[in-house]
């Protein structure tokens, strides 16, 4: 066969896939990396069909030499459609990779084999982690650079993965993006990898797709692109855009420039919408045919798993980025602990690792019923450090804000040490009637509880738990009361404090 006749073949094989298009199993696959670790190299490798948002489709990448977006390319290996979706490596970008989680279904890590695990390696293992994305492949690029002993240098890696709670098993496979070498290996091990994935579409009921891209085309009109999460889309289907308050009608559906007559749970799809305002659209809002699957707020109740390899303290009232589907904003976490069915302040939450908090955002969207995971970051920090905090499952979204209770320590000084019943102590109450009302209370050590008023100026007589230990005129007595108050927003937070 002649290279002119091969090429046609290989061409021929192409269109016969794209006319099956719509038959294939989709699957998606996130890429993550340090930045220049080569993860849109081994995209350009591993990919057929290059969609309108592909390898570094935005013009800044071209710029500046770096992804700086989401790009989404395609290939088929045997029944399976494969999508990579190829995000960012950068520190300063982290929060658009971020935005990809929900929509794959497995993970290639790439690695710079001269370098190893690098602080944005770490930070999108610990979002793919967080995520419960558990299916993760390690790709060791730029093998053509490497002088060392390559079974060793995989050896290290395993030892790595050791520590993570993907274990030493994970696989690895060693490429040159460059030299386009190794990847009939890592086809291979891709293939073996999705034929095992236990993954549930839900074709059933509404349709629910994430917008990643927007832009209009001349002639044509609006076009959005996405991955539909759930339901079946069909032409002239009715679409609603929220939270923008725009809408429009299906004309023509595409996956991966092929046209098709309907879409299900689980396709990549570019959608032309007749009508649909475009300049109101940005990546976040959601197109579905069912705006009830949905709920809107900006304050949640939240159970959040911190991530074991997050260090950072997290106090009562601490600024978070959450990312909510594909859209990220600030917000505020106000952790709280129950005791006798009394939600208490966490002023902070210490070694805790898996804690209950609300949730306040510092503007309202849409929720997504079926889908209540969310990331929650913290961007401020500098990114040498690894700044996922972890993730959050939603509990549920309140219209007005809660009661939550917190101890509040009032303190007094003993008057006199050597009352029959006591200690006589000043300074807790200021009147006979304030006095009146700490009967009974309990203090804290040494001390045992408040039993009756002395006087009428507001002294009060207490107990001692230790009846050895020696107290002294002046020595400190400390009353913790537990109060309740309405839990407010940030800038009202000193006010409460």
């Amino acid at each position: 066969m002649t290279i002119k006749s091969h090429h046609r073949f290989i061409w021929f094989l192409l269109v016969v896939q794209m006319l099956e298009i719509e038959k294939k199993v989709p699957i998606h696959l996130g890429l993550y990396g340090h930045i220049d670790s080569g993860k849109t190299a081994v995209a350009s490798v591993l990919s057929e069909i290059i969609s309108t948002a592909g390898i570094d489709a935005h013009p800044q990448s071209k710029e500046r030499g770096i992804t700086i977006d989401l790009g989404f390319t395609s290939f088929v290996l045997d029944d399976y459609l494969i999508t990579l979706v190829d995000g960012p490596g950068h520190a300063d970008l982290i929060k658009i990779s971020a935005a990809s989680v929900e929509i794959i279904d497995c993970a290639l890590l790439v690695i710079d084999i001269n370098k190893g695990p690098q602080i944005q390696t770490g930070e999108h293992l610990i979002m793919i982690d967080s995520l419960n994305i558990k299916d993760v492949i390690v790709i060791l690029n730029k093998t053509d650079l490497f002088k060392g002993n390559i079974d060793r240098e995989v050896e290290k890696i395993r030892d790595f993965f050791k520590t993570t709670s993907f274990g030493s098993e994970i696989p690895i496979y060693t490429v040159s993006a460059k030299e386009q070498s190794g990847f009939d290996d890592l086809k291979r091990g891709i293939l073996e990898k999705i034929k095992k994935l236990k993954i549930k579409r839900i074709y059933e009921g509404s349709v629910i797709i994430p917008i990643d891209h927007h832009f209009s085309i001349k002639g044509r009109g609006a076009i959005i692109t996405g991955t539909i999460l759930k339901g079946k889309l069909d032409i002239n289907q009715n679409l609603d855009v929220i939270p923008v308050n725009t809408s429009g009608r299906v004309k023509s559906i595409q996956i991966f420039h092929q046209e098709v007559g309907s879409a299900k749970a689980g396709d990549r799809v570019g959608i032309n919408l007749k009508g649909l305002d475009i300049k109101k659209v940005y990546r976040g809002c959601y197109a579905t045919n069912n705006k009830n699957s949905f709920e809107l707020g900006d304050l949640i109740e939240i159970q959040v798993n911190q991530n074991n390899l997050f260090k950072p303290i997290t106090k009562y009232g601490t600024q978070v980025h959450v990312t909510v589907g594909m859209f990220t904003l600030t917000g505020y976490l106000f952790p709280y602990y129950e005791d006798k069915q009394k939600k208490i302040q966490l002023e902070r939450t210490g070694d805790l690792k898996k804690y209950n908090a609300y949730l306040w955002l510092t503007e309202k969207i849409f929720f997504n019923k079926d889908r209540s995971t969310l990331l929650i970051s913290r961007f401020d920090l500098p990114p040498t450090t690894l700044r996922i905090l972890g993730a959050a499952k939603l509990i549920k979204i309140l219209h007005n804000p809660p009661i939550l209770y917190k101890y509040k320590l009032k303190k007094g000084f003993v008057q006199n040490s050597e009352h029959p019943q006591g200690v006589v102590c000043r300074g807790l109450a200021q009147s006979i009637e304030g006095a009146k009302k700490l009967v009974g209370r309990k203090l804290e050590s040494p001390f045992s509880k408040i039993v009756d008023t002395f006087g009428t100026k507001g002294l009060v007589i207490v107990t001692i738990e230790d009846k050895s230990k020696t107290v002294e005129k002046g020595d400190t007595v400390t009353l913790k009361e537990l109060r309740s108050f309405t839990l407010k927003s940030k800038k009202d937070l000193n006010v409460l404090n």
